[in-house]
Formats: structure tokens, C-alpha cells, sequence
């Protein structure tokens, strides 16, 4: 396939030190005329659902032949696969095979998954480092496919796609008139909360724009929240300080507070062990 010369790179290194830079310097040195973009590097330290997340967030809106790095990668120097796989929308993305691919996989498709050969992808007199692979392997390999000067079909040895990690975790359930889901991840800077329950499941509900639902959220079985909350279009909908059930950027509701951060309001997290319930009135 034809990449573009676009490489957009995520990890969990934060910008506090080189780590980033480095990165970026690599690919730089493959071809200075590659065009270098951050996707976030602001991932949780060592936390794959969110790396897989934030990957769906952006990939789709980036054009195809844009190749991705994203590093987050808690088994570095492992047995771990290093791979590049390329999406139904003929993007490219280099990563640990370690459940990253997951969402990407799950909502937009994998047709095709590379092992990374080292003798191929990693940067030259790099091999007696085993920590720093994003800068040694991935942004390298990445930098190497943008820029053309390595196809895809020269990486290494291709695998079934039915074959990479994939994270586990529920789906949301409508049983009768209500809904329970997970709080997959939040609006960060925001503390929105942002739920596996789909636009499409919830309008199942029936629930009109400016009618409450009933809201629950669980910390296991313990209740942490309950309220009835307006579903609206927009934040301005309700008054300043108010909650609100909305359709977030993702195509799935979210529940935040207008001007306010839910999240730190009601000390809520994401994931197991977090449910959030929405019963139609």
C-alpha cells in the first residue's frame, strides 16, 4: 500500500523528559521531510485499554496512508509481538501486539497484521537496548513505512488477524427498560463520563430529547450516584452546575455536568468495577 508521509505518535512517556523528542528525532533522521504529528502521549502509564481507545478516537479521521506509532507497552523487551497492522481504511499502525489493536479491530476492522522483524525495523546499533523500543523499533519501523522507503509486505512474517490480543471486557445489555453499561473512559480534561452504551442501544429506550432518565452508578454493588438527568443535544441545555446524558464524539452517551467535572464531583472511575445503569422513566 501507498503511505503518505503523515506519522502520528501515541504513548504513555507524558513530556516531562526526552522520551518524546527522541522518538520524534528518529524519524526525523529516516526522512526530514516527513510530517510528525502527536496523537497524545498523555495515556496512563501502562494502560492498554486506554491506548486502544484513544486509537479509535483519532485513526478514522486521518487520511488513508497515514501510518501511527503507539507505544505503550508494559511487556518492552518481552516475548511480546511488535507488529504493524493495517486497518479497513488503509491506515497503518506499529505497535505491541498487547490488546492495543482492540478497539480499531473491533469497530473499523484489521485486514492484514505483520510481525516486525528486527533485522528489518529496528534502528542500527540500537540492539544492546531492550527498554526503548518505541524509539528503537517502533518509531523507527514507523518513519521507514511514511516515508515509502519500507513496504508493508517487507516488514516480516504476516498472521491472521483473528489471531492479536484482544482486551476483554463487557458489552452493554438492555433488559426491559433499562440499560447497564461500564464507564469506559472519561472527557480527561473535562471529567465527562464516557460509556460503552451506544446511541444506537439507548435509543431502543425511546427516550426524547429533554426527558429525564433515571441514573444509577455502581461501584461494584455499592450505588455511588443517583439522580434523574436530563438527555439533551448540548452542555447548554441544562443550567450551569447541572447534570446531563448527551451523544459524545464517540457515537455512545455520555454523562457529564455543565461546566462542572462529574468525574471529580462524584469520585467516579472507569472500568471494572464501574456500571452505569439508565432506566427509562
Amino acid at each position: 500500500m501507498k503511505t503518505n508521509g503523515i506519522l502520528v505518535l501515541q504513548s504513555d512517556f507524558g513530556l516531562v523528559d526526552g522520551a518524546v523528542a527522541a522518538m520524534t528525532g528518529v524519524a526525523l533522521s529516516v526522512d526530514p521531510s516527513l510530517r510528525v504529528y502527536n496523537l497524545t502521549h498523555e495515556i496512563p502509564p501502562y494502560d492498554t485499554f486506554e491506548a486502544s481507545y484513544r486509537l479509535l478516537q483519532a485513526v478514522p479521521y486521518w487520511p488513508e496512508g497515514t501510518v501511527f506509532v503507539s507505544v505503550v507497552d508494559p511487556g518492552v523487551g518481552s516475548k511480546r509481538k511488535s507488529v504493524v497492522a493495517r486497518t479497513g481504511r488503509g491506515q497503518l499502525i506499529v505497535s505491541p501486539d498487547n490488546g492495543t489493536l482492540t478497539h480499531i479491530d473491533r469497530v473499523i476492522g484489521i485486514e492484514e497484521v505483520r510481525e516486525i522483524e528486527e533485522s528489518v525495523g529496528r534502528r542500527r546499533d540500537s540492539e544492546h537496548s531492550w527498554t526503548f523500543h518505541g524509539r528503537d523499533v517502533y518509531a523507527y519501523t514507523g518513519a521507514l513505512l511514511a516515508s515509502g522507503k519500507l513496504q508493508l509486505e517487507d516488514i516480516g512474517p504476516s498472521f491472521d488477524p483473528k489471531d492479536i490480543i484482544r482486551l476483554e471486557g463487557k458489552k452493554a445489555v438492555l433488559e426491559g427498560n433499562a440499560i447497564t453499561g461500564t464507564i469506559e473512559t472519561l472527557d480527561v480534561r473535562f471529567g465527562s463520563l464516557w460509556t460503552d452504551i451506544s446511541r444506537k442501544l439507548f435509543e431502543k429506550l425511546n427516550v426524547k430529547v429533554h426527558e429525564q432518565v433515571d441514573v444509577s452508578i455502581y461501584r461494584g454493588k455499592t450505588r455511588v450516584y443517583h439522580s434523574f438527568v436530563t438527555y439533551g443535544h448540548t452542555f447548554a441545555e441544562v443550567e450551569i452546575g447541572e447534570p446531563l446524558l448527551y451523544v459524545n464524539s464517540m457515537d455512545h452517551i455520555g454523562l457529564a455536568i455543565n461546566q462542572g467535572n462529574f468525574a471529580k464531583a462524584y469520585n467516579i472511575g472507569t472500568r471494572d468495577p464501574w456500571v452505569i445503569r439508565l432506566e427509562k422513566r
